[in-house]
């Protein structure tokens, strides 16, 4: 039965398609590609569906062949602007700082295409395995799209390494020269004040031209080229303005930094920041890529202090984004899922949560049990079981909750049967015999219960893997459950406590059996033992059951119940004292073994000698010839 339990879980495993990691790593990808290739054009068919598929996968496989000798091309920043050993314009200055800015847009352009190329790899994986006889002619196109993004993946994570490197260094270097700038800040505020004069009236033709854009809306429904061409030039013309004005910002704030005029410098810094807003899209996320920058640079020159009295409001926000990244940042990927600190974050907190309710729900089911609204051993039951599912759904909840896919049962459970079958069969045998244990109540907490002829005591704890015994001399025994099942075990008190046993005692030959019995009987009715009388059908008797050499033997059989019944060895040494002391009151003599020894000698007189022994009394008779 367990080999065709194993056969079975070990088909499920083998049914779900894998993925085939020979298509992107190895040595011998190349080799592997032939072979691929050979199969691709073993194909043959006349649907077009077919064919066009077909014709897909050899052209990514071709691409497959180009991006195993990929190299990385990264665009190098323009050290050249920044010359060793001269001084530096303010206008190469900011190219350099753009140029800085457009290499982290880079990054995060490459950032992005990671992570969708990694959803679209999720998706693939989950296509193979769950792959059906139908669509198995789409398992080959499915492993080389997977292929073929694992690889551009592994390609743009090189990229990343190699562009963020070059970031480093670059600020490195761009915060390095600083002291070699050359700037004019009469200039610089000039161009400024230039600026923000020419902005009001671009600002009032914008207002104008929307207002244009309005009325021939109303007559016309539609807006004519000559006012589409007046709007167009008047927002590039405001961005120009735009961006002037905040490059002039930057160049003004970073000479008041050059000259240690901190606060000049942040407070320009920080006044700037209410112009990305009226930016387009690119540009808001070049000029915040750009202030991130500088941001760095203050931080280096004026300290983290100085850069958050500044502000406090954006250093708040500036705190809450870099701590959000840090914890969203990627640590590792699980099946194509990227984990971070907040995910393990979140997990730990489901779990806490999870084991809180279920340890809450034990111990108000066990308040029944106290309240006796639920018996104890049923409560015990209850709550074990109900703990136990709890944890279970927790677990499953808390990876769920950080988009662990699990509908893929069949290979799990596979996997898990081989485990199973090869190494937790005893631990997954104990667990369920706990679970049958449990719900058959054959063994309840309280009972007195004997497993061995040296093992036997009172259940005083059951989980779901072992239970747990304590024998009368106080010592716990932990049994695997599955023991309960496979072996034959005595309840002393399944149904009830009331037990019968057996207390053999001896008398000498000559005394009536009429006596014996009476004398006993007669006695016990007057003695302080717990013993059980009534109904009629737990008599007590005194039987014989042999007669021995020395001795007529007899069996005091007795009913017990209540703690008599939990400690046997106890209750049998309280009857054989109560028959001992019987029996020497009435002058009932208990025998010991005697032995007669007759000695006969040659040559010598017959004299009857008897030797005397506390316990064997021998007669030897030597005749003497």
């Amino acid at each position: 039965m367990k080999s065709l339990t194993l056969l079975f879980f070990l088909s499920l495993f083998l049914w779900s398609a894998d993925i085939d990691t020979k298509l992107y790593e190895g040595n011998n990808t190349i080799a592997y590609y032939e072979e691929v290739n050979k199969l691709i054009e073993q194909e043959d068919s006349q649907d077009q569906a077919d064919i066009e598929r077909i014709a897909t996968e050899r052209m990514i496989l071709a691409n497959l062949k180009n991006m195993l000798s990929f190299t990385s091309k990264v665009h190098p920043l323009p050290d050249a602007l920044l010359t060793d050993d001269q001084n530096i314009s303010t206008e190469n200055y900011l190219s350099y700082l753009n140029a800085l800015a457009d290499t982290y847009a880079t990054i995060g352009i490459l950032k992005e295409e990671q992570s969708i190329m990694q959803s679209k790899r999720k998706y693939l994986s989950q296509s193979i395995h769950d792959i059906t006889t139908e669509d198995k002619k789409n398992l080959l196109l499915y492993q080389l799209q997977y292929a073929f993004y694992k690889l551009k993946g592994n390609n743009h994570d090189l990229s990343i390494k190699e562009y963020e490197t070059l970031a480093e260094e670059g600020e490195k270097h761009f915060s390095q020269v600083l002291k070699r700038v050359i700037f004019d800040i009469p200039a610089l505020k000039k161009n400024l004040t230039d600026t923000n004069t020419k902005f009001p009236a671009i600002e009032q033709e914008a207002v104008a031209l929307n207002l244009a854009k309005e009325r021939e809306l109303i007559h016309h429904e539609t807006v004519s080229k000559i006012l589409e061409k007046r709007i167009l030039v008047n927002t590039m013309d405001r961005m120009a303005a735009l961006t002037t004005k905040i490059d002039q910002t930057i160049l003004l704030s970073l000479a008041y930094l050059q000259k240690g005029e901190n606060q000049k410098t942040l407070t320009l810094f920080n006044d700037g920041k209410t112009d990305l807003a009226a930016l387009t899209p690119e540009l808001m996320n070049h000029y915040t890529l750009k202030r991130t920058i500088l941001k760095s640079l203050f931080k280096e020159k004026a300290g983290n202090v100085a850069l958050a009295i500044s502000n406090v409001e954006e250093s708040a926000e500036s705190l809450y984004d870099y701590t959000h990244s840090k914890l969203t940042e990627s640590l590792f990927v699980f099946n194509e899922q990227n984990i971070s600190i907040m995910d393990i974050i979140k997990v730990l907190l489901v779990l806490i949560l999870g084991f809180m309710l279920a340890a809450f729900y034990k111990r108000k089911i066990m308040n029944f049990a106290t309240s006796e609204k639920l018996s104890y051993s049923s409560a015990k039951m209850i709550s074990g079981f109900g703990y136990y599912l709890i944890a279970l759904i927790t677990l499953l909840i808390a990876l769920k909750s950080i988009g662990l896919d699990f509908s893929n049962l069949g290979l799990i459970a596979g996997a898990l049967s081989i485990g199973i079958g090869f190494g937790l069969q005893t631990l997954v045998s104990n667990l369920a015999a706990g679970i049958i244990l449990m719900f058959e109540r054959t063994i309840r907490l309280g009972d007195y219960i004997e497993v061995s002829d040296t093992i036997r005591g009172t259940v005083s704890d059951m989980k779901m893997r072992s239970t747990t015994i304590t024998t009368n001399d106080n010592i716990d025994v932990i049994i695997p459950n599955s023991s309960f099942i496979q072996n034959n075990v005595v309840n002393w008190t399944l149904e009830n406590d009331i037990r019968r046993i057996h207390i053999p005692f001896s008398v000498a030959y000559g005394t009536p059996n009429e006596k014996v019995e009476e004398v006993i009987l007669e006695e016990l009715k007057l003695s302080n033992l717990n013993y059980v009388s009534k109904p009629a059908k737990y008599t007590t008797v005194v039987w014989m059951t042999a007669m021995g050499s020395s001795s007529v033997d007899y069996e005091l059989v007795v009913w017990i119940k209540g703690q008599s019944t939990l400690k046997p060895s106890g209750t049998k040494s309280d009857f054989l004292k109560f028959i001992y002391a019987a029996l020497n009151k009435h002058h009932i003599q208990i025998p010991f073994p005697q032995l007669d020894l007759y000695i006969k000698e040659s040559g010598r007189n017959k004299d009857d000698i008897v030797l005397d022994h506390p316990l064997v009394e021998d007669k030897v008779e030597r005749s003497l010839k």
